[in-house]
């Protein structure tokens, strides 16, 4: 039966186990924990402290352990069995080797075996160091943004543990038993090669990902530029029949029936009206995509407000332009389609601040955004080839040092994008 200070080691140190764990998980794979999620962790905690204190075998309690965090992240990635197996497995062994290590270690260092044995108090001690050097990574973690540091950390982890374990099989100062250390050189063996094989399958995702952005791209521009073949099309029929028209409106004021007159040039100026387009920016695939869009708006019967201050002669490019534009735009529409009579609007403002050009969509909103965590999830039903829109907007503001922010209330949804410009001189 364990002891008071030995069980309440236990408990917390299991504790801190399962949250890091948790904690390194939803970094690797970019999710957000809910507070229940929170809860259950602790009460998974809980369980293995008991299945510990009942003297299972230790190789029990860590299936245990694995289990109750697979769980708990397979809940927030239900379609990422495999990876969240995957992960959590070797987080598990990662403890593990660090857990030995640093036990062994103190050993050696104050020449007590009670260092690595189980039932010493002192054995205890390498547990809460490597906890406590666990929650400092964390906290340092924490500041970072990108994905890509979290996983160099890890390996670099994985490296210095697999030479660490070759080291103490070369020791002599503490008897420590050759099959043990043995069974952790190869462990730490598997998981370099485990964290090698995780950062190629990554970045294989990554290419598949950025295929797709592009194949999304590829079909805004193609829908643009059979938009505009169209828009051509009716101006060319327009001017090669104006002789027509302008006989027609004759006749009609030559017997004096100015009523029907006037409903014919009514007709006509529809067409002249979607030809027709506004100078925004000066760049004239931008202005006539903000024409389109507007157009397209009136049709669906949207109010509209543009207000844009844009710099000339700038870096950026205009098809990162066209591309954040056609997305945000896109989505305003799609959304304010839905929305109440009172909130049917979409307003595109773009303003230059210093060497800063910010992009903000307000549109009306019917349905309530669906978010999964914390990310906007596409509401159309083919999700396969939908839901792409923010991802080609996050890429090309990215080659900008740009940031995306979005929020909504009371029938409004915002999108708000802002690039870092260099002006660029010209002859």
């Amino acid at each position: 039966m364990m002891g008071y200070i030995p069980m309440i080691s236990c408990f917390l140190t299991n504790e801190m186990r399962l949250f890091i764990g948790l904690f390194l998980a939803a970094k690797v794979m970019d999710f957000f924990p809910e507070r229940k999620i929170l809860l259950l962790s602790a009460a998974g905690g809980a369980l293995v402290t008991a299945l510990q204190m009942a003297g299972l075998p230790m190789f029990s309690v860590l299936a245990v352990e694995l289990l109750v965090i697979t769980g708990i992240v397979w809940y927030c990635l239900r379609d990422k069995l495999n990876i969240c197996l995957f992960l959590i497995f070797f987080y598990e062994v990662g403890v593990g080797l660090w857990d030995f290590l640093l036990q062994a270690g103190l050993g050696i260092m104050f020449r007590r075996e009670n260092f690595i044995n189980p039932n010493a108090i002192e054995y205890l001690a390498g547990i809460w160091l490597v906890r406590l050097l666990m929650l400092i990574g964390v906290i340092i973690l924490v500041k970072q943004d990108k994905q890509k540091r979290t996983l160099r950390a890890l390996s670099v982890l994985v490296i210095l543990g697999m030479f660490g374990a070759v080291t103490l099989s070369e020791q002599t100062i503490l008897p420590l038993n050759e099959d043990q250390v043995g069974t952790w050189i190869i462990l730490s063996i598997i998981l370099l090669f485990a964290i090698l094989f995780y950062r190629v399958n990554q970045q294989r995702e990554m290419e598949a990902e950025i295929a797709k952005l592009k194949q999304e791209q590829a079909e805004i521009v193609e829908r643009d530029y059979q938009a505009l073949r169209r828009t051509y099309a009716d101006n060319a029929k327009l001017y090669h029949d104006l002789h027509n028209h302008i006989e027609a409106i004759y006749q009609c004021l030559m017997q004096g029936d100015t009523g029907e007159a006037v409903r014919y040039c009514q007709d006509l100026r529809t067409p002249v009206q979607e030809i027709s387009q506004n100078i925004w920016t000066g760049d004239k695939a931008i202005d006539y995509l903000i024409g389109s869009k507007m157009a397209l708006a009136g049709q669906a019967e949207i109010k509209t407000n543009v207000n844009i201050e844009y710099p000339h002669n700038t870096n950026i490019r205009s098809v990162d332009l066209t591309t954040i534009l056609g997305n945000l735009l896109d989505n305003g529409l799609e959304a304010a389609k839905t929305a109440p009579e009172e909130f049917r609007f979409l307003n595109l403002t773009i303003r230059r601040i210093n060497a800063m050009l910010i992009i903000k969509v307000e549109n009306g909103y019917g349905n309530m955004p669906v978010q999964k965590n914390g990310r906007l999830m596409t509401s159309k039903k083919d999700k396969a080839f939908h839901g792409w829109g923010l991802k080609s907007v996050q890429t090309a503001a990215d080659r900008y040092d740009g940031t995306i922010s979005t929020d909504y209330k009371d029938h409004v949804f915002r999108s708000v994008v802002a690039l870092s410009f260099q002006p660029v001189k010209t002859e």
